[in-house]
């Protein structure tokens, strides 16, 4: 099993890598290590990346960090329409996630 320190940093590694491999496109709003519960129910770390506003810059994040889109899911939220995806980059779990006003709210 590997260390709470171990995975704090592969999720920074990953987190690292993902922004710097994909510096063509528009950086997310927000970034940031995630501690979540692992299928062992033991803590872990991964990484999320919020998009405001923008459902196209999530459709490019999406696209690049080669997230399934059968995956995405789809809410109403106190933003307006909330879409998340999630999948793994290099062993680490990674979410993407969006919030964006709903026209005419």
């Amino acid at each position: 099993m590997t260390t709470l320190a171990a995975s704090r940093a592969d999720a920074a590694h990953a987190l690292m890598m993902v922004l710097t491999e994909h510096g063509d496109i528009p950086q997310p709003d927000e970034f940031e290590l995630h501690e979540h519960e692992s299928e062992t129910g033991h803590p872990d770390w991964g990484v999320v990346l919020v998009v405001n506003e923008s459902l196209a810059l999530f459709e490019q994040w999406r696209a690049a960090l080669d997230l399934d889109p059968g995956n995405i899911a789809y809410r109403a939220c106190h933003h307006g329409a909330c879409m998340s995806a999630v999948g793994e980059i290099d062993g680490v779990p990674v979410e993407l996630f969006a919030a964006a006003d709903v026209p005419g709210k």
